[in-house]
């Protein structure tokens, strides 16, 4: 049996064609194959094969279309791979709560690739590949990232095989080639210098000099960026060379293909990837669009306390490794105290973690942790890198500016509770609730799926209690993984009150009120006061009306401060839009039971004088 990746997805047994099957076993099998000889999550897999709907039934439906696979691939061929004489290997089997697809080189088009390529058999590498990788499939997230992994694995062995070419005096043969794969990629500048000394070669001198002008307008009207200047220094050693063009015009050194060296892991300060991390398939995709989507890569996750945003940000930080090359950083802007911390403490922590295992890096790189002004070191480091920078709880985007990358193709996702609407050009991802069923499942992971089945109305109970908030849900979890004894009725009885629910909540972190408080607290004192008085509202869920009536103001006032809450996502609009006076605004389940608690005291209600 052989497989191929590298153009539209084939499967050949005994040198003929086998049909793959319907369109979700197609996907399944290019999922898996381009992930060779790894663990695919079944998560990952459900999410694939249907998107952010999956069916009630998608983990019996994967095993469906994994029995189908089987049946088509047979048992793994190659001797070498089998764990003894004799022994029979399953092609595709489970492990760890997800399927791994077993091949060999022998079988499977990019392993063939990698291990002529890594044999210096360049031109015999490029020879497998019959268009672009995992053609047809390139609208499921999953594969799309391993086909953009091995569209730039193809690309820097082109550019070897192409500077081997030129180097042998063979530049004239190559251009067409070589024209052919920059038109496909315009704004690669090695692969454009690279072709424009294979034309010089050729003495077509004017052609190259065309090259160079129409990567110069690219550049500038996709990137708003000049050339580098290293194939800026080219461009002119061109125009000043009359002379005849030598067998190969030497790069700079900029652009040459870097002497190998001992590797070194790219620094990785992300926290460990959330272990029950559930759901959120949209946002996930959603933000790791615009991470890896090309120019303007700054994502903001916004949402209420205790919505995720920092494991979503984290979880989807873990799976793109394969995009971030130089590193993937993360960094907290405030202290256990909730203070801000200083900014040169934050950038001398992120040079600190850039620094090491790059004494022999480009730009000075072991040196800018020392460097008087972290700022520019900061910047210095991002220059020519390709990384992705989390910086969590930002609350103003003075905070963030000074983090983000003025050049080069680094990426930053921020998480925050304000929509930080002055940061110019950032994409924002907003993170609801969970959804009910999401929120069982959590619950379910926590404390066993048989606890829940067996009384999933009562774990509904729990979970709605909260308001669906993950940090809710999760606190509950634990709550109810130390009381094992205790039915999930009687524990839904509990939470009947927005203090029970806090006690519960703050017994098992105290820092829950603490992080309620503060978050209150940093508001206007008017707007602090508001918040409080909403508290009065016999339900969370209230109309302009209402509001207006427990705060002792007239509509207008009363619009503008819940504006004001909505910008820093201390309250949401429950439904669609409507007229004012209909419009449904909603308090996060958690700040409503605090808010309910601190209204019941005597200072707290002082008139907010919002006229």
């Amino acid at each position: 049996m052989r497989f191929g990746i590298l153009g539209p997805l084939h499967v050949l047994e005994n040198g003929r064609a086998v049909d793959p099957g319907s369109r979700k076993q197609q996907i399944l099998l290019a999922a898996l194959l381009s992930h060779a000889n790894t663990r695919v999550s079944a998560d990952s897999l459900v999410e694939a094969l249907w998107d952010d709907a999956p069916p009630r039934t998608a983990r019996k439906n994967l095993q469906v279309y994994v029995s189908g696979l089987r049946r088509l691939a047979g048992p793994e061929s190659a001797p070498e791979s089998c764990p003894g004489p004799g022994s029979v290997v399953t092609r595709i089997s489970h492990r760890a709560g997800g399927y791994v697809l077993h091949t060999a080189e022998v079988e499977l088009d990019a392993l063939r690739f990698e291990q002529r390529a890594r044999a210096g058999a360049l031109a015999e590498a490029l020879e497998l590949w019959r268009g672009s990788a995992l053609d047809g499939f390139r609208d499921v997230p999953l594969i799309d990232s391993a086909a953009q992994r091995l569209d730039r694995r193809f690309l820097g062995v082109f550019e070897d095989w192409l500077d081997a070419e030129l180097a042998a005096g063979r530049g004239a043969e190559a251009i067409e080639r070589a024209t052919e794969t920059a038109q496909r990629h315009p704004l690669r500048e090695r692969l454009r210098m690279l072709q424009m000394t294979a034309l010089c070669q050729a003495g077509r001198r004017s052609e190259a000099l065309a090259v160079y002008d129409d990567l110069r307008q690219a550049l500038a009207h996709e990137l708003g960026l000049p050339p580098s200047p290293a194939l800026a220094r080219f461009y002119r050693s061109l125009l000043c060379d009359a002379g005849p063009v030598r067998p190969r015009s030497e790069p700079p050194a900029e652009l040459r293909p870097p002497v190998p060296r001992p590797h070194r892991a790219a620094p990785n300060l992300l926290p460990t990837d959330p272990p029950a991390f559930t759901g959120r398939a949209a946002p996930v995709r959603r933000l790791a669009e615009v991470l890896t989507g090309g120019a303007g890569r700054l994502a903001v996750v916004t949402g209420p306390l205790g919505a995720g945003k920092t494991a979503l940000a984290v979880h989807t930080a873990h799976r793109l490794a394969e995009h971030f090359p130089d590193g993937r950083l993360f960094v907290r802007l405030r202290g256990e105290d909730g203070r801000l911390r200083p900014l040169e403490d934050v950038l001398r922590q992120l040079l600190a973690a850039t620094a090491c295992g790059e004494r022999d890096g480009p730009a000075g790189a072991s040196h800018v942790a020392d460097c008087p002004d972290p700022r520019w070191a900061w910047q210095l480091w991002l220059t020519g890198r390709r990384a992705l920078v989390v910086v969590d709880d930002a609350r103003r985007e003075s905070e963030v500016r000074a983090l983000l990358p003025e050049a080069g193709e680094s990426a930053v996702v921020v998480t925050a509770r304000p929509r930080l609407i002055g940061l110019e050009g950032a994409h924002r991802v907003w993170l609801p609730p969970f959804t009910a069923d999401e929120a069982v499942e959590f619950l379910g992971r926590t404390i066993g799926a048989e606890r829940v089945d067996a009384d999933r109305e009562s774990a509904a109970r729990i979970v709605r209690a909260t308001g669906l908030l993950p940090l809710g849900v999760r606190l509950v979890a634990d709550r109810l993984a130390f009381l094992r004894h205790v039915p999930l009725g009687e524990y839904g009885a509990r939470l009947s009150g927005g203090r029970a629910l806090l006690d519960e909540l703050c017994g098992g972190d105290p820092l829950v009120r603490v992080r309620l408080a503060e978050s209150v607290g940093e508001l206007p004192e008017a707007t602090h006061r508001a918040v409080l008085r909403l508290g009065l509202l016999a339900r969370p869920v209230f109309t302009l009306d209402r509001a207006a009536a427990v705060l002792d103001c007239d509509p207008a006032a009363a619009v503008r401060v819940l504006e004001d809450l909505l910008e820093a996502s201390l309250l949401t609009v429950a439904g669609a839009e409507g007229l004012a006076h209909t419009v449904r605004y909603e308090m996060p389940a958690l700040l409503y039971a605090y808010a309910r608690e601190r209204a019941g005291r005597t200072a707290d209600r002082v008139p907010v004088h919002l006229h």
